[in-house]
């Protein structure tokens, strides 16, 4: 079975938004150094959970401004850059897990489909 060319976001429950490690090129972020870039962003973030790493323990983040009644951010146009940099389907090691969708504007991709179906039926 092949998979789709494009992630399904109509039961987005966002693990990544839920349930998120942060990192970049220096290493994992602590709290104190993820909670400023949401606050800025008009969010905030809590604790849900701990994962050991070779240089401590590492915080699982969980998103406050994930709308999870209508699967949506709640600071869409202010969110976070890792946030607007983030792409589900560039995650070879989820590739198969495509049912959650962190911070994807819903609609667009509704559109999209809506559209790749019509041009498919054309």
């Amino acid at each position: 079975m092949t998979r789709a060319p494009y992630p399904d976001c109509t039961s987005c429950e966002a693990p990544c938004c839920r349930r998120q490690f942060m990192s970049d090129d220096k290493g994992w972020y602590r709290y104190r150094d993820a909670r400023p870039i949401y606050l800025e962003a008009g969010a905030d973030v809590r604790i849900v959970g701990w994962a050991k790493q070779p240089d401590g323990r590492q915080p699982m983040l969980e998103c406050t401004a994930f709308d999870t009644k209508h699967l949506r951010c709640g600071v869409y146009e202010t969110r976070p850059e890792h946030c607007r940099l983030y792409d589900c389907r560039g995650e070879d090691e989820h590739a198969e897990d495509w049912q959650g969708r962190p911070h994807c504007d819903l609609e667009r991709h509704r559109r999209m489909e809506a559209m790749r179906a019509r041009t498919a039926r054309a």
